[in-house]
Formats: structure tokens, C-alpha cells, sequence
């Protein structure tokens, strides 16, 4: 199983950056709007084509959580 983390943007308070660590990749990113709501937007090619978070999250960690179970079912 993959071992995804999240890491802060030294930049911006509102942006998170997924990690694959073993592979010391970026996969994804969680943007927050000012209403608090996330967004995953996939990056990379480890995704399958279909695949589309297209939802919104209360919290950047119940996104990560999706991003983990995605990468836990591959």
C-alpha cells in the first residue's frame, strides 16, 4: 500500500500538497476555499484517467483520507 502524507505550502495557509513517499512524489493538491471547503485536484500519472475527485471536503484531512483510500484500492 502506498504511503501517502500531506505537507503544508511554505507559501500558502489554504494549499496542501499530497505526497507519495516512497516514491517522493507529488500526486495531488487540497486547495481550501474561504468558506473552509477542500478540493483534491490530481496530478501526475498515477491516476486512472477516469477518476475525478470532484467533491468538496470539510477539512483537508477527510480529503486526504479519500486520497489515501483511493491509493489503497489500486
Amino acid at each position: 500500500m502506498a504511503d501517502i502524507e500531506m505537507r503544508s505550502d511554505p507559501f500558502r495557509s489554504d494549499l496542501w500538497w499530497i505526497y507519495w513517499t516512497e516514491r517522493d512524489e507529488i500526486v495531488g493538491r487540497i486547495d481550501q476555499d474561504l468558506g473552509g471547503r477542500c478540493v483534491v485536484t490530481p496530478q501526475g500519472p498515477h491516476w486512472s484517467p477516469m477518476k475525478s475527485i470532484g467533491r468538496t471536503f470539510d477539512s483537508p484531512s477527510r480529503a486526504l483520507r479519500e486520497v489515501r483510500l483511493y491509493f489503497a484500492r489500486r
